[in-house]
């Protein structure tokens, strides 16, 4: 039951605020203890679990993350969209179409800000390659470690990871009419990026 209502990778964060409030509740200050359990049940919000119902389609390339596309370039014969997930997003990274996920790039890094120069150099990040659409993950200020990611069959829709803050960037051949533009707000395995 609880593994619907939370996310199991919030758990041990979620448990080591909780501690930490009751300790300063006891032992330190009220006012502290009670801003630790403030920032507890914003942890739990940050770590939900939703369900959700995936509008699966074989023709169609679904959003893998709940995000706002910021920007989209066209670089080198393919489309680069480029989206922000903040903290009050929903954090589940989805398969965007059923095929076999690659490992194009795992590197551990820093959290910089994402939106400095540095970020897309330090910061960790992780590309995955579905077919010929690739997701690049570049982590920001409030992200944990992105867990470590191997090759594997994937259905449309599947959890792949959890994501909580920074860049995504969707890489797509130019030879596909995307349906989103700048500012829309993608719902992960709900808004079509373009349909093959």
């Amino acid at each position: 039951m609880i593994n619907n209502l939370i996310l199991k990778e919030g758990y041990k964060g979620i448990g080591i605020v909780f501690a930490a409030a009751v300790f300063l509740e006891i032992f330190i200050s009220d006012c502290l203890g009670s801003i630790g359990f403030l920032l507890g049940v914003f942890m739990i919000y940050i770590y939900r679990g939703t369900t959700r119902h995936l509008f699966l389609n074989t023709q169609s390339v679904l959003a893998p993350i709940d995000s706002v596309v910021t920007a989209i370039d066209h670089v080198n014969g393919k489309y680069k969209v480029y989206c922000k997930v903040g903290l009050l997003d929903n954090h589940i990274v989805r398969a965007p179409l059923s095929t076999t996920m690659k490992i194009k790039k795992y590197k551990r890094g820093l959290n910089l800000n994402v939106n400095s120069y540095k970020a897309s150099l330090y910061n960790e990040q992780v590309v995955l390659k579905f077919d010929d659409i690739k997701v690049k993950l570049i982590s920001g200020l409030c992200n944990i470690k992105i867990k470590r990611m191997y090759e594997s069959n994937v259905s449309q829709g599947d959890k792949i990871s959890v994501f909580i803050d920074g860049l995504v960037i969707i890489t797509i051949s130019d030879g596909n009419d995307l349906l989103i533009k700048i500012g829309d707000k993608l719902t992960a395995g709900q808004t079509i990026l373009f349909k093959q």
